[in-house]
C-alpha cells in the first residue's frame, strides 16, 4: 500500500523509505510485516491480519449496548481460522466459522476498509458459537433480519433464534 500510495515501484528503494519512516518514528511495525502509522483505526488492523473476516460478537455487542461487559481492549471477529494475536494493547480474537456463514453478506456492513456485522448478525454468531450466551439488553432489534439470519446457520442455531425471536414479541 505504501509501494503504491509513493508510487514506488523498486523494492530496494521502498525497503529504504520503510527504514527511515521507522526510524523516525513514522511508522510502526505490528506482526508478520503489518506496518501503519502511530495513530491507526484497530479495526481496519484486524482486516490486515486476516483478510476472510468481519467484526462482531463482543466488540459489536458492546458497541450496539446488546452487553454492558467491558471489551475495549479486545477485537472479536469472525474468520476461517481460530486464532488470538496481541498488537499494542488490544487482542485481536478471531473465532471460526464455517465458509457458508461467513461468505454470507446478510446482516454484514462494508466500513470501507473493513466489513462489521450488524448487532443481529452479532447476536447470531454469538449463539452459533455459544448457545447458552446471555444478552444484557435485547431491545431494538430488527427482528426481520434476525428471521431472515437464521436461515445461514445450522439448525439449533436457527431454533435457539426462533426461540429468542418469540421471547422478544
Amino acid at each position: 500500500e505504501i509501494a503504491l500510495l509513493l508510487d514506488i515501484e523498486n523494492k530496494n528503494t521502498l525497503k529504504s523509505i520503510l527504514q527511515r519512516f521507522k526510524k523516525a518514528g513514522i511508522i510502526i511495525y505490528h506482526w508478520l510485516g503489518l506496518r501503519s502509522l502511530k495513530k491507526y483505526n484497530p479495526y481496519e488492523l484486524a482486516s490486515k491480519i486476516k483478510s476472510k473476516s468481519y467484526i462482531s460478537l463482543e466488540t459489536v455487542l458492546q458497541k450496539e449496548w446488546v452487553i454492558f461487559q467491558d471489551y475495549e481492549n479486545t477485537v472479536t471477529l469472525i474468520s476461517d481460522k481460530s486464532f488470538e494475536q496481541k498488537i499494542d494493547t488490544k487482542i485481536y480474537s478471531f473465532y471460526k466459522i464455517k465458509d457458508t456463514i461467513l461468505l454470507n453478506t446478510i446482516g454484514i456492513k462494508d466500513m470501507g476498509k473493513y466489513m462489521m456485522a450488524t448487532k443481529e448478525r452479532a447476536i447470531c454468531d454469538r449463539i452459533y458459537l455459544t448457545p447458552s450466551y446471555y444478552f444484557d439488553n435485547l431491545s431494538n432489534l430488527n427482528i426481520k433480519l434476525l428471521e431472515k439470519l437464521s436461515t445461514i446457520y445450522n439448525n439449533s442455531t436457527n431454533l435457539r433464534i426462533k426461540k429468542l425471536i418469540n421471547e422478544l414479541k
